[in-house]
Formats: structure tokens, sequence, C-alpha cells
């Protein structure tokens, strides 16, 4: 896009690093790391899809008189053990080859389990 503007105006083209630089030079922006999220996942968190959601459970409370101390939420999410991730390295800018890390052979799963009362 700054191509295109610049071109119109007989302009040369921006560098490498023009974005990270017009970023440093406003200080209303900043750049923050993001997840892939999933379509239908991200669904689930938006207020609009899910009011109706709340609503019924609200309703359900209230017919049934279901006190505060019988409400529980409960998770569950696994991870990988032993599993590096990607990271950042420094080094001498003569050296062209990937850098590879190594990491132990096992791959246990680990499951965690969270519960907790509305109480």
């Amino acid at each position: 896009m700054a191509n295109s503007l610049l071109a119109d105006r007989d302009a040369s083209p921006v560098g490498k690093r023009w974005a990270h630089n017009f970023i440093k030079r406003q200080p209303e922006l900043k750049t923050r790391l993001f997840r892939r999220y999933d379509y239908q996942r991200a669904k689930c968190e938006d207020p609009t899809i899910i009011c109706g959601w709340f609503r019924l459970v609200q309703n359900t409370i209230a017919k049934y008189g279901i006190r505060s101390d019988d409400i529980w939420n409960f998770d569950e999410t696994g991870f990988m053990m032993g599993v590096i991730m990607a990271g950042m390295v420094v080094t001498g800018s003569e050296r062209q080859e990937r850098l590879k890390s190594v990491q132990p052979g096992n791959r246990e799963w680990i499951t965690v389990i969270q519960a907790i009362n509305a109480e």
C-alpha cells in the first residue's frame, strides 16, 4: 500500500524496515503477538451469539432453585511434555544454516483438569 502511494508521487519505494520504523515513530501504535484462533471457538466467545445460552442458564437456575454452591465449571486441556518450542537466537551474520535445537525423545502427554465452584 505504501509503495503504491509513493509510486503515484514518483517517489522511491519504502525500505525493508519501513513498517517497523513507522510503528516506532507512532507512540499510539504498538505491535503485539497474536495466536491463531479456530473460527468455531471464536464464535463461542461472541457475546451476541452466546447471550441466549446465558439467558437459558439463568432461567434454569431460577426455575429449579439451583444454589451457587451446586454450580461447577470443569475444564480439561492437554499438552505434550518434552517438546521444545521455536525460539529466537542471536548469531554471527556469517552463519547461513538454520539452527537446530535438540529435544528429548519422550513425548509424554499430560492432561490438566480444572474445576471451580460458582460460590
